[in-house]
């Protein structure tokens, strides 16, 4: 085990105890946590056994196991992206109803005062 794999397992260990916690202080739930869990065990595979990443890019037709690595990153953080992008969206269109609804009520009741 080289330097890089002892920090990584560091780092990884560090993550997976904090979505613990949150998942005890009910920060997250539980659906979330899977996901985290299942995307460092994915991770600590990936590092513990770089020869799996570059046997299964080779199988699907990218050169290298760090490519396969990246790419999958970076189609990870865009889908992230749009989830959260489509979530703002959402927050944005239920607030301004609300903001109208409020306004509207107090409007009536200051034509009711006067």
């Amino acid at each position: 085990m080289n330097i890089f794999q002892i920090l990584i397992a560091i780092f990884i260990v560090y993550v997976v105890v904090k979505l613990i916690i949150k998942l005890k202080k009910k920060e997250i739930n539980s659906q979330l946590f899977i996901l985290w869990i299942c995307i460092w065990l994915f991770v600590s595979v990936f590092v513990f056994v770089p020869k799996l990443t570059s046997l299964i890019a080779s199988n699907v037709g990218i050169g290298r196991g760090v490519d396969l690595a990246i790419y999958s990153a970076i189609v990870l953080i865009f889908y992230a992206l749009f989830k959260i992008l489509v979530r703002m969206e959402k927050i944005e269109k239920n607030q301004t109803e609300l903001i109208r609804k409020i306004s509207l009520t107090n409007v009536k009741k200051h034509d009711g005062e006067r």
